[in-house]
């Protein structure tokens, strides 16, 4: 491999070369950067070698990559940046698949909650107090119901971000609130 080609390639080569030579630091990639002779220089002095040998052992090395990606792109194993744009396309994959299926779990709960509404109107008594407190428990239930049966789960993330940013102590209270009684069931 020329100094040209090694000097295009170095960025890409940091790692693979911090495999071969473990003593090297970060520093002293600082310091080569990119070139031959500094490589060579450096490796001389960390492992004791004479000039010769440690030129041979980077030559050795050079070659060996140089082989290994020329085989890499006409064997089609995808270059790194291919790797990334299909890892980049499947992760946007996964995250549409799971905002579909959160909407999905959203309507169901609105759904579900909407019956628990039906229920409390149908078991409350007719009057009194606690046909106040039911009427007014089954109206929020069948509000949440429509908002959850209504709203995409984008909308629904937009509007608790909305509400954390509106009301952030109380918001925390409500979560550690949450926490406390999920600890409390997952106990017995």
């Amino acid at each position: 491999m020329n100094q040209e080609i090694f000097a295009g390639q170095w960025k890409q080569m940091r790692g693979v070369v911090k495999s071969w030579w473990g003593k090297l630091a970060d520093d002293d990639f600082d310091k080569i950067g990119g070139q031959k002779d500094k490589l060579i220089g450096l490796i001389q002095e960390k492992y004791g070698s004479t000039r010769d040998q440690a030129q041979q052992e980077v030559e050795l090395r050079l070659k060996e990559y140089s082989d290994k990606m020329a085989s890499r792109s006409g064997s089609g194993i995808p270059e790194p940046s291919e790797t990334v744009g299909s890892m980049t396309a499947k992760a946007q994959e996964v995250g549409a698949t799971a905002g579909r299926k959160a909407s999905e779990a959203a309507i169901v709960v609105g759904e579900k909650i909407g019956s628990l509404a039906s229920v409390i109107r149908k078991n409350a008594p007719h009057e009194g107090a606690i046909a106040r407190a039911a009427t007014a428990v089954a109206g929020g239930l069948e509000s949440a119901s429509s908002y959850l049966q209504e709203k995409k789960f984008a909308e629904l993330a937009k509007d608790l971000t909305s509400l954390v940013r509106s009301y952030p102590v109380q918001s925390i209270l409500v979560g550690v609130g949450l926490g406390y009684l999920l600890a409390r069931s997952t106990k017995r």
